[in-house]
């Protein structure tokens, strides 16, 4: 009987085997794809230096990163093949064969380091060199490399060769605060990488190898032979050295610092990039300004000017033009790497655009009169403003006011209207520098601390018709904010703002016919000082440009001699005049306005007795409706009830009609605190001005209590007594006809 052996079953074994081999390839697989590699993702969001251009390519710096650190990014499509194809040949020629680890090259080096009892080469890829950069490790032992293996591993499973070429020649460390193929090629070649030779693209691959040794700039002949050891003879020795001999290292530029510093602050996401950025300020245009700016204050060094700031802004996109934020960044003696454009400075009479533009939106006109005569505002702060040249000049226009640039009727204006409203408004002009102020009612005078920045920016809505437009650095970001852009005044408020700061003759009350405002071409101007005379600034505008000007000391030091703002007004001048040339661009003209013939002195519609007269912007829809002057009379100038004080301080043609107003006083204001001056000799009293206004009547009753003694006196036109003072709480009580008056005050 024959046995039967049971038949073998390869096929199943081997079914098996290849089953579990497939599980541990997708096991595998599974393990380098999705393991946890933190490391990668802080990898990739590893910041790059960012090339900074200007408006027409020239390269304004290249911003190291925080350890000083270089490292430029390029994308791998704008790498020369020429470039990518010798640092394979150089680093890991079969690249494109291996899956991370190569292990053919393992086992040669292997070979060869036992043949020659040392270390001649080793076996790292790309691809390891690139895990050793996520994953730097100062140790190198076997476990480092295994590790370095594994995660080569991990790295070809997640990226393809093309993002890891990408990685890799955007971060290789060339030593001397370098990284990366684009920054080495300026470093060690001060080129662009399409610029390089392929000799001095071999002379780049080679120096990662030993940076300190291999460096051309230093080291020719090593960098050299480095070459020929890894290239052969596929160029020739003569011209590797010829090329590692003319390395030149780059210098850097360093243009634009104080601007560009601010961008890195305000956009530290954008600055901070892969992508270069182009600005649309102009390389040219900022020397010409440095120029012009250091040659000023050294002109007026004597006069204690140490430092200035410009800012220039196309006026109809509010893009950033030029930036000098001090003379000169590398003067630390006068402070200059502080930035004079964001640094808050009291700007004085500069502010006033934007409260008179404020006035004419809440109903008052250009012709309106205002009155410029000693007044006091304010209660227990009291405020009384005084004109730069000291004059007064009775009842003025609006538009001479403003022109001119008087400070009373400015403050007039601001009591009238209310702080908090002008506040609001200014806010509205994004001048975060008042958000913590207190000003009071000096504000209208520029008390409180703001940049040129802002008041550069805030001065441009005028010629842009009231719209204002957040400062940008270049066309796409100012496209983004042109979209965010509101109006802060109406249309024809800022056309009449423009008629009046480009009006000569309204001018010249208070600077005479200057020629420091005159331009070829339509321009706007408005100046400022601050009230110690430590700051002088400027603004000047037309449709195409806006410039604004700050001149003094970091320090805080007055301004000697000429305390005026002709200097930064000069150079605002001298900017547009460069801009603009003569080409002319007239400022437009209010819609809903026109032209009248109106008094000079009253501001209504001229009448016959009118002396003088001009033409004036008035409403068209109340033409109809405005009255003739009834200031000029038969008899002479009849003046209201409010300017009786003024005529008696000099001789002045004409009276005061006290019947026009409501009784009223004029000071002391009720709440008012005055200080006993204790430098008076004890047998001397002080006194106090009273001064009252309008009334039905010719005569008035006084009675005056400080709560011991009572004094009773009956005053006639014009209603001005001075009484004796002392420590002490008044009382006064004024009749005049039937109206009756009360105020309170103290003296401390």
């Amino acid at each position: 009987m024959k046995l039967k052996v049971p038949k073998k079953k390869p096929a199943k074994a081997l079914l098996l085997l290849l089953a579990f081999a497939v599980l541990l390839g997708i096991s595998l697989f599974l393990l380098l794809s999705f393991s946890p590699y933190p490391e990668i993702q802080a990898f990739l969001q590893k910041s790059y230096s960012t090339a900074v251009f200007d408006r027409d390519g020239i390269l304004l710096q290249v911003l190291p990163l925080d350890d000083g650190l270089r490292r430029q990014y390029t994308p791998l499509e704008e790498i020369p093949e020429v470039l990518v194809s010798s640092f394979i040949q150089a680093e890991d020629k079969r690249f494109y064969e291996h899956h991370g680890v190569d292990f053919i090259a393992i086992i040669r080096a292997l070979f060869q380091n036992i043949s020659d009892k040392r270390i001649v080469s080793g076996a790292s890829t790309i691809t390891m060199q690139l895990a050793r950069l996520i994953s730097p490790r100062e140790d190198r032992n076997l476990a480092i490399k295994i590790k370095e293996a594994f995660d080569a591993l991990r790295l070809e499973c997640r990226l393809s060769k093309k993002e890891i070429l990408d990685l890799y020649l955007n971060n290789v460390p060339f030593g001397f605060n370098t990284e990366g193929v684009t920054s080495a090629a300026k470093t060690f070649f001060s080129k662009e990488l399409n610029e390089l030779s392929e000799a001095e693209i071999r002379c780049l691959s080679v120096i990662i190898r030993r940076p300190s040794s291999y460096n051309p700039l230093k080291e020719p002949e090593k960098c050299t032979n480095a070459v020929m050891d890894v290239f052969g003879n596929d160029i020739e020795e003569d011209t590797i050295l010829k090329a590692a001999r003319q390395a030149c290292s780059y210098d850097y530029p360093f243009l634009m610092p104080h601007y560009i510093n601010f961008l890195k602050a305000e956009y530290p996401q954008e600055f901070s990039g892969k992508k270069a950025i182009r600005l649309s300020a102009s390389a040219y245009l900022q020397g010409y300004i440095e120029e012009l700016l250091t040659t000023s204050v050294k002109k007026f060094e004597s006069n204690r000017i140490t430092n200035g700031a410009v800012l220039v802004l196309d006026t109809r996109t509010a893009e950033i033009l030029a930036w000098a934020g001090s003379s000169s960044f590398q003067d630390e003696t006068n402070k200059g790497q502080l930035d004079g454009v964001t640094v808050p400075n009291q700007p004085g009479s500069s502010m006033k655009p934007f409260l008179y533009a404020l006035a004419l939106d809440k109903g008052y006109l250009p012709s309106d009169i205002l009155p410029d005569i000693p007044t006091d505002f304010g209660f227990e702060e009291l405020y009384i403003p005084q004109n730069f040249n000291n004059r007064f000049n009775g009842p003025v226009r609006m538009r001479t006011a403003l022109a001119s640039s008087l400070n009373v009727p400015a403050v007039y204006l601001l009591n009238r209207i209310g702080i908090k409203s002008y506040l609001s408004k200014l806010f509205q002009l994004d001048f975060q520098s008042l958000k913590q102020a207190d000003p009071g009612l000096g504000l209208a005078l520029g008390n409180a601390e703001v940049s040129i920045y802002e008041l550069a920016s805030a001065f441009s809505v005028f010629p842009r018709d009231g719209i204002f437009i957040s400062p940008s650095y270049n066309k796409e970001q100012a496209a983004i904010k042109e979209k965010a852009a509101y109006s802060v005044y109406s249309k024809d408020t800022a056309r009449i703002i423009c008629s009046i700061l480009s009006d000569a003759n309204s001018r010249s009350t208070g600077f005479g016919f200057s020629t420091v405002f005159q331009t070829p071409f339509s321009s706007i101007f408005k100046t400022g000082t601050a009230n110690q005379y430590q700051n002088i600034t400027a603004l000047a505008a037309t449709p195409l440009y806006t410039v604004g000007v700050w001149m003094g000391n970091f320090t805080g030091e007055t301004v000697i001699g000429k305390t005026g703002s002709s200097i930064p007004a000069s150079m605002a001048k001298e900017i547009l005049c460069f801009l603009q040339g003569a080409r002319e661009v007239p400022f437009k003209e209010p819609e809903q306005f026109k032209k009248e013939r109106i008094c000079s002195l009253s501001g209504k519609k001229a009448g016959d007795l009118c002396p003088t007269s001009l033409y004036e912007y008035i409403p068209v829809a109340s033409i109809a409706e405005e009255s003739y002057c009834d200031w000029h009379t038969g008899t002479g100038i009849k003046y209201p009830a409010e300017y009786e004080k003024w005529l008696l301080m000099k001789t002045r043609t004409g009276t005061a009609d006290g019947k026009t107003s409501t009784f009223s006083i004029v000071s002391p204001k009720d709440g008012s605190v005055f200080f006993h001056d204790q430098s008076s000799a004890l047998n001397k009293r002080q006194n106090l001005s009273l001064e009252f206004s309008g009334g039905a009547e010719d005569s008035m009753q006084l009675k005056i209590s400080d709560g011991e003694n009572l004094m009773e006196t009956t005053l006639n036109r014009p209603f001005i007594i001075s009484i004796p003072i002392r420590r002490a709480s008044y009382t006064i009580e004024a009749v005049c006809g039937a109206e009756t008056v009360e105020s309170r005050f103290s003296v401390r």
